[in-house]
């Protein structure tokens, strides 16, 4: 009797894990009138989705900080080419990059819809988060005295030339190294504040290849911002 009851527990348990209970989604699953599909297989195949959504979105992202980082630096290198890098040079293309590394960091989305056509076509509705440097305290650190301001209050020290000061007596290298942290703080703040950011809607087309789901035109979209930088740097 235990060897049996032993079996009819692990078969029970085989049968949860092989159709497994109907997931909870924190988006709709939708379709078009003419695709037939059970709600229970889409909303499975929802996850697939969303799962290949999120890593293209990954390379996306990844993609595009790369790009711009590279455009930064090659920007920031001509406009100082013929001059020696100060410190406050360094300062502000290490500012720079950092912002738009930040940006794309902490950009946020939520999927809201997946819309199917068809057993390879799919169209994701999101909300994104899209960070606005026109609020709080970014637009300050456009100004040298409101950035030296944030980032003294941000080492802790009394004011401005309590850190001017103290920086004098350090190495040059640890000087620097101490002042960038202090403005990755101050901008790594403003990134987190909710309030700073503004929220719009999107929608995104995904086929399915090779049984994956991808970004429609992944490829020539990341190809379009190489362009678009490429060119920007040409004129510059």
């Amino acid at each position: 009797m235990k060897i049996k009851k032993l079996l009819m527990t692990v078969l029970v348990l085989l049968s949860v894990q092989m159709c497994g209970p109907e997931p909870k989604l924190d988006y709709n699953v939708t379709k078009s009138e003419s695709y037939k599909i059970s709600e229970k297989k889409m909303k499975k195949n929802s996850l697939e989705v969303k799962k290949g959504f999120e890593a293209d979105n990954d390379k996306f992202r990844n993609k595009a900080k790369e790009v711009t980082k590279k455009f930064i630096e090659d920007m920031m290198a001509k406009e100082f080419q013929n001059k020696n890098e100060t410190f406050a040079t360094q300062a502000m293309k290490q500012m720079v990059v950092n912002m738009i590394e930040k940006g794309i960091e902490y950009q946020k989305s939520k999927i809201e819809e997946i819309r199917f056509f068809n057993d390879e076509e799919v169209q994701i509705t999101q909300k994104v988060k899209v960070f606005d440097n026109s609020k709080g305290n970014i637009a300050k650190l456009q100004n040298e005295y409101e950035l030296l301001k944030l980032v003294a209050q941000k080492l802790q020290y009394k004011d401005i030339q309590d850190m001017t000061s103290q920086m004098e007596k350090m190495d040059k290298k640890e000087a620097f190294s101490k002042f960038m942290n202090g403005i990755s703080g101050v901008i790594e703040d403003e990134f987190k504040k909710e309030e700073n950011y503004t929220e719009m809607t999107t929608t995104v087309n995904m086929n399915k290849v090779n049984n994956t789901w991808h970004i429609k035109n992944l490829d020539e979209q990341i190809k379009a911002i190489e362009m678009i930088f490429s060119n920007l740097s040409n004129s510059m």
